[in-house]
Order: C-alpha cells, then sequence, then structure tokens
C-alpha cells in the first residue's frame, strides 16, 4: 500500500472527497496496477499507471466529478505523492472527464450516508467510516457536526476541513 495513503488528512473540501475514493481500494505491493472496472479510452493507460498503484478503478468509476472536481483530485494526489507529471496531468484529466463527470457534488448527510460515500464523499479512511457508522447505529443519529468529536478514531479535523459540504438531517 501507498504510504502516503495513511496520511490523508484535511484538505481541499468535498470536491476531492473523490480522491479518497480512489485511495479506498487499496491492493498489495505485489500487486501490479490494474485498470479493471475503468472504461477504454485514450488516457487509460496513463491514469491506471499514475494511479492504479494505490487504487482499485472501479470505485472511481463510482464517483462523478466537474472539471474542477477531478483537476483537484488530481492535485491533491500528486501532494500525497501521486507521481504525475505536466504532461499525464492534462491526459488524466480528459480521461476522467470523459468517462465520469458529474454535476456540482450535493452536500453529504452523515446520517444515512454509506461507508463508501463517508470514504469518497467525506475523505474519511476506511476505518473511519466504519467507526461513524458504528457509533451512529450505538448512538442513534447525530444532531450537529460537532457530535461527530465523540467517534472513536475520527480524526475531526477532516470534518471540519468539510463543513460546508457535510450536513445532519
Amino acid at each position: 500500500m501507498c504510504s502516503w495513503t495513511f496520511r490523508m488528512s484535511g484538505a481541499l473540501g468535498l470536491i476531492l472527497a473523490a480522491a479518497v475514493a480512489l485511495a479506498a481500494g487499496q491492493e498489495s505491493q505485489v500487486s501490479r496496477p490494474s485498470g479493471e472496472g475503468l472504461p477504454d479510452g485514450p488516457g487509460k493507460d496513463v491514469t491506471v499507471r499514475a494511479c492504479g498503484t494505490c487504487h482499485e478503478g472501479r470505485r472511481a468509476a463510482s464517483v462523478r466529478l466537474t472539471r474542477d472536481g477531478w483537476a483537484a483530485v488530481i492535485e491533491d494526489m500528486q501532494q500525497r505523492g501521486a507521481k504525475v507529471s505536466e504532461q499525464e496531468f492534462p491526459v488524466i484529466l480528459d480521461y476522467l472527464t470523459t468517462h465520469f463527470l458529474g454535476e456540482a457534488l450535493q452536500p453529504l448527510n452523515l446520517n444515512t450516508a454509506s461507508q463508501i460515500d463517508l470514504e469518497a464523499a467525506g475523505g474519511l479512511l476506511r476505518r473511519e467510516a466504519a467507526a461513524v457508522i458504528r457509533y451512529r447505529e450505538q448512538h442513534g443519529r447525530f444532531k450537529t457536526l460537532d457530535d461527530l468529536k465523540n467517534v472513536p478514531g475520527l480524526d475531526f479535523k477532516k470534518i471540519e476541513n468539510r463543513r460546508d459540504s457535510l450536513v445532519v438531517m
């Protein structure tokens, strides 16, 4: 697994929540990048090579972002250690926006979000998302975002950094 996957913290808001969706599908170090689950097309090979070491294609296939959203995801992954050259950046961006383009993201309701949504749109690690769900099941719905401070094992800074795109309803 990539070491930077474990350093997921804070960041750019809901727009780059997709980065977590990409990071959530961790593969072992002995596996090779796989484009399984990704549609064929120009840029697939570059995208798989740059991103597939740490991410499963089928996780990316479940995310839809605007072009700006995908650009923010790629930039965030670069900051986290992904090797994406200046020449590869637009190729990957074009591939992702061609196949996984979406509208502006809606706020994530933390009281009803699934584990994959908590990872993808909430920016949480797999274990943090599981902790939120476990806490929610044991204690009921969150009344405020600050209630998430009580979730054991959750880095509340991630909630703080995404406060404008998370809701409890």
